[in-house]
């Protein structure tokens, strides 16, 4: 039922004279029925004059407590009330508690009242909303019958909250209670299902007075609405989560770009969506689960691989369970890649609350795009397929920057595939008067002197490779980037290995498990390991480190098909192995010691030979 039919209902309610039943306003658990009690029905019953008293039932175990709780309630009205009893004693009691506090005497305001009880009160006049009857602790039957003897006997207007499907989850016994009992008290039962569309501007209002952050949500309004209604989201705390922790990022950087602000909203979004339905932890606020490598090829490249598996035929082994990582490139990602980036910051501040303000600054300096340099202005202008629309003297300034900049290595050396096909192209069609020869040699000289600046781009030449070269001519060109790439990523990769054997060098536990967290996608963070430095580096390591260890690498490797996940690890652990092998034997060593070092030594032996059986299955796979 929407909820313009539901507040109609409420006010025929109202207006019906002399009615001697409830309402039940019925929804699930975070789905806002206390925000539409107090957003939408409060204001339209407080034009009808009626005195409006709000009770959560939450952890109220007897009568006795909910009759004091409505009791007190009912204090602010007591001037309107027509008996002078109680407003008598209203006014002594008052004077009586303002005493004993300043005489530091304990008084009960309950005892001032005895003998008076809230069937002194006229309801006729009243509205009472009770909320979170499935979390009240008082039999059903008691709690029915004393809002009961209010609603039939003495005119009340009463609506109740509750998550009916709830009600029995403590006690079942509860059932047949709460249904003989319902049909008397209850005459008509509302099921409330919130419309995102409306309830979205609604919560807006929250943030009334921060100007800035509330005209950012109006304007990003219909694309809040998306973002859950997609994922069939309508809880509103789960909303009002995202709301408030997104102002906090953004009141922390409030000049970015508006494209960048759109990344951080869905982020935020689909994280408070994972976080408050319990598939991210807050103990899991420091590892990343893999999530700043969820792009399109990332993902082709994991189904690839999981193909490949597939075509050895090993029947007897089960599908291989996505990882989380895939898990969320699917449910979120992968239909909105070009709102996707990842902020390391945001993801910690979403699980655990805590924001770190210069980590965040610093990680979206970097997505900020640098100011061209003539050369890169050069670049994008001849670049642009637009070339035809220059005058002949602009293209020929354009050309011959262009060519220049390039033979002295200025452009990154991914870039050379893109200009190697303009400048063929521009030669072929006689455009430029150089020769395939003269444009090659430039080309090749240029890519050689930009390979030096050591710069790295694994994202750009992961989508590269994915295609097959469009004209056979820029071939040449595109294999020397991949060599030259390969030769790169191998000394950077050395270099985060290296990581690794500074942790164990300085024993420093907790950065060792942050460090095979962060790396947990990485196929490269062991690969091009020196096992023998590794071995060196643990001799070195107190038992309980090498135990940690131990168990670091066991989770690594604990799943099946490792080839798939680390191809080039093979090598840096076999080295291990032998050297621990060789230690085993040539030494003595004490009892723990040489116990921790076997078990290691096993755990080593039988991952090389998961990686060893892979590589073999493979070869013969494909042969075949």
């Amino acid at each position: 039922m929407n909820s313009e039919n539901i507040a109609s209902i409420v006010v025929e309610y109202i207006e019906t004279q002399n009615t001697q039943y409830a309402l039940l306003l019925n929804g699930g658990w975070g789905t806002g029925k206390t925000f539409f009690w107090k957003d939408t029905l409060l204001p339209l019953i407080q034009q009808k004059n009626l005195d409006t008293i709000y009770i959560s039932l939450n952890g109220i175990k007897t009568i006795d407590a909910l009759q004091k709780q409505l009791f007190f309630k009912l204090i602010p009205y007591f001037d309107k009330a027509q008996n002078k009893t109680l407003k008598a004693l209203a006014t002594i009691s008052g004077n009586l508690i303002k005493s004993a506090s300043k005489a530091f005497i304990k008084v009960d305001p309950s005892d001032l009242f005895q003998g008076i009880g809230v069937d002194n009160f006229d309801f006729s006049k009243k509205f009472i909303c009770f909320d979170d009857l499935e979390r009240c602790r008082i039999p059903m039957k008691e709690l029915l019958g004393f809002i009961n003897g209010f609603v039939e006997h003495k005119n009340l207007k009463c609506l109740i909250l509750a998550d009916e499907d709830k009600i029995f989850e403590t006690d079942e016994n509860q059932k047949t209670n709460y249904y003989s009992i319902k049909e008397k008290v209850i005459g008509r039962v509302l099921n409330y299902k919130p419309e995102l569309k409306s309830v979205i501007p609604q919560l807006f209002n929250k943030y009334e007075n921060d100007k800035a952050f509330l005209s950012f949500l109006k304007k990003n309004e219909n694309y809040i609405f998306r973002i859950f209604d997609e994922q069939k989201e309508d809880n509103i705390r789960i909303i009002s989560f995202f709301l408030d922790s997104l102002q906090n990022v953004l009141k922390c950087v409030i000049d970015i770009e508006d494209e960048l602000k759109k990344e951080l909203l869905f982020l935020t979004a689909i994280l408070s969506i994972e976080f408050k339905r319990g598939f991210l932890k807050s103990n899991e606020s420091h590892d990343y689960k893999g999530l700043g490598n969820t792009t399109y090829f990332w993902y082709q490249e994991v189904e690839s691989d999981r193909l490949r598996v597939n075509i050895l035929g090993k029947k007897e082994e089960p599908e291989k369970e996505k990882t989380y990582a895939e898990t969320f490139y699917l449910k979120y990602v992968s239909n909105r890649l070009e709102d996707y980036h990842f902020y390391e910051s945001a993801y910690t501040y979403v699980l655990s609350g805590y924001l770190n303000v210069d980590k965040l600054s610093k990680e979206l300096e970097k997505r900020k795009p640098e100011q061209p340099t003539k050369e890169q202005e050069a670049f994008s202008n001849l670049m642009s397929y637009n070339f035809r629309k220059f005058t002949d003297d602009e293209f020929a300034t354009y050309t011959a920057d262009v060519l220049k900049y390039l033979e002295e290595g200025a452009y990154s050396m991914y870039s050379y595939e893109q200009l190697s096909g303009f400048y063929h192209f521009f030669a072929e069609k006689g455009l430029i008067d150089y020769t395939n020869d003269e444009i090659e040699k430039k080309l090749f000289t240029g890519i050689q002197i930009a390979s030096k600046k050591n710069e790295i781009d694994r994202r750009f030449y992961d989508n590269m490779i994915h295609f097959e070269v469009s004209n056979p001519i820029v071939q040449p060109i595109r294999d020397k980037i991949i060599e030259l790439h390969t030769a790169l990523n191998k000394e950077l990769v050395k270099e985060e290995s290296n990581q690794l054997i500074e942790v164990l060098t300085k024993e420093e536990y907790e950065k060792l498990d942050e460090l095979f967290k962060d790396k947990k996608f990485n196929k490269d963070f062991i690969a091009y390991l020196d096992g023998q430095v590794l071995f060196q580096a643990l001799n070195k390591n107190t038992n309980q480190f090498l135990t940690l260890f131990r168990n670091e690498i066991k989770e690594r490797y604990k799943h099946t098909n490792v080839k798939m996940f680390y191809p080039d690890d093979y090598e840096c652990l076999y080295q291990l192995h032998l050297a621990i092998q060789k230690h085993l034997n040539e030494n003595e060593i004490p009892t723990l010691r040489k116990f921790l070092w076997e078990e290691l030594e096993t755990l080593l032996d039988n991952t090389c030979e998961a990686l060893k059986k892979d590589d073999a299955e493979l070869g013969t796979a494909f042969k075949s």
